[in-house]
């Protein structure tokens, strides 16, 4: 039921209906909407629960049209997985630069620049994580404190 409806319905609850015969109409007819609603529902749990119970074999043109429909669906959660994939790689490469560029001109530098290559001004140094535990780890550290992993073979 969509929201005017809704509204609607929820209008003719409250105007009485004594000597208005549209709105007995519209009363009844969403009424009988709402009882075909159910069913719908019910014929749709019935007809999962036959083809669960062996439809499939009895039905056979009714599995082809549910098989296109997987493979459909399949292929779209791959599209949608990949495109959540390029959104997530496109906000770590723009987090990326921004953790280069610099606070006092903002000119975006190079990975692991110690100074700006066009002011001068010492750039700020990325947080690093360990790999095992996820504990931050303070710079020049070559051992996780919480956990004890070496951390010098890892590029910051």
């Amino acid at each position: 039921m969509g929201l005017l409806d809704g509204l609607v319905k929820g209008l003719a609850n409250i105007i009485p209906e004594e000597g208005n015969p549209e709105l007995k109409t519209f009363k009844a007819q969403q009424e009988l909407k709402e009882i075909a609603t159910k069913e719908d529902r019910i014929f749709a749990r019935l007809g999962k629960q036959v083809y669960a119970d062996g439809g499939s074999e009895k039905y056979p043109d009714i599995k082809t049209e549910l098989d296109a429909l997987a493979a459909s669906r399949q292929e779209i959660e791959g599209r949608l997985q990949s495109a959540k994939d390029e959104t997530e790689a496109k906000k770590k490469a723009e987090e990326a630069e921004e953790a280069r560029r610099c606070p006092e001109c903002g000119t975006v530098n190079p990975e692991n620049a110690a100074f700006c290559q066009s002011c001068g001004n010492r750039m700020p140094q990325a947080k690093r994580f360990c790999p095992q535990c996820g504990s931050e780890i303070p710079q020049g550290n070559r051992f996780c404190n919480e956990c004890g992993t070496k951390i010098e073979s890892i590029t910051f």
